[in-house]
């Protein structure tokens, strides 16, 4: 009898063994290709891409986009390479690798410096001072960013993967508000944007509210002056966006000088809220009343951090989305 419960048990265990290794895919095979920088077609850093096994040459496919986040600054640009290799080599340590498997499309990474030298510009959020940038590799990464997508075409291309003209793109935490704010930037490039740690406050595409101006990268007041854009507001509805915090996360950047100068955190307290919990409900009211189409989640008893429950609900958003092709 004892034995015949002992069979039963490591059946179980076998079982359960399985379907977790099915459900939580730990091998994302594929082919990782390195796209060296070219400033004739206006990009001066490198880009990697990662083709997962299954991406066919039988239908249109959608470029995942996922901007670089190395999580400090450095002049040796040698560690964000390393963080970005990392990120996709690893198939632990990389959830953009799983939605790229999940979804069958290719990904694009940008290996974007974050200097020492210039700390104040937060590159890897694309924020104000980035914007300012008018010298050197680091002028206007948004436009290099979009270079490198209309290269990266040519490449899948040339490989047999063709890829539509929009975009989706990922972001957690510092390449979340990169995410969000390209979205702002330049909607005419995207197709839908997953975006998580958004520091409970997602770039409100208003150029004032309640008189207030809102300052990019608050908001996009002074943006035609900053980057010569202006909000493309049809465009800009068509961006599906999932956008989603922890409610236990307590990672502020508001208080620090890299992300945000003294007006732009005056500016952010008065009009949204001083606590995070605050700012996140207010941006939440302010993108219902804009009827912008986003799902604003919170994950209770959640940090800073990405869950599996979080990636799969980010795959199921895109499934969706990519079925609904605008």
């Amino acid at each position: 009898m004892m034995k015949k419960i002992l069979k039963l048990l490591l059946f179980i265990v076998l079982v359960v063994a399985i379907l977790f290794a099915v459900r939580y895919k730990l091998t994302y095979n594929g082919k990782v290709l390195l796209v060296k920088a070219d400033s004739e077609k206006g990009f001066y850093y490198e880009y990697y891409l990662y083709i997962p096994e299954g991406v066919g040459t039988e239908k249109i496919h959608t470029l995942l986009v996922c901007p670089n986040n190395t999580g400090t600054t450095s002049d040796d640009h040698d560690v964000h390479v390393q963080k970005v290799l990392k990120k996709m080599h690893s198939d632990k340590d990389s959830y953009p690798k799983r939605i790229a498997y999940e979804l069958k499309v290719p990904m694009l990474m940008p290996v974007f410096d974050r200097p020492e030298s210039n700390w104040q510009a937060y590159t890897h959020a694309l924020d104000s001072d980035t914007l300012n940038i008018t010298q050197g590799a680091l002028t206007r990464i948004d436009l290099q960013l979009i270079a490198m997508i209309q290269d990266a075409k040519r490449v899948l291309e040339e490989k047999g993967v063709e890829v539509s003209d929009k975009v989706i793109m990922d972001g957690f935490s510092a390449s979340a508000n990169f995410t969000n704010r390209f979205a702002v930037l330049h909607p005419n490039v995207v197709r839908a944007v997953s975006t998580g740690g958004v520091n409970s406050m997602p770039i409100i595409p208003l150029e004032t509210l309640n008189g207030v101006t809102l300052p990019y990268h608050v908001g996009i007041g002074g943006l035609e002056e900053l980057a010569g854009l202006e909000l493309n507001l049809d465009e800009y509805l068509k961006v599906d966006q999932y956008i989603y915090m922890g409610a236990e996360d307590e990672n502020d950047t508001l208080p620090y000088d890299d992300a945000y100068n003294e007006d732009e955190r005056r500016i952010t307290e008065e009009v949204l809220g001083k606590t995070m919990n605050e700012r996140w409900q207010t941006s939440k009211n302010i993108y219902e009343s804009l009827k912008i189409p986003a799902e604003m989640v919170t994950y209770e008893g959640i940090g800073h951090t990405v869950t599996s429950d979080m990636i799969a609900d980010i795959i199921h958003f895109y499934k969706k989305i990519l079925t609904e092709r605008k």
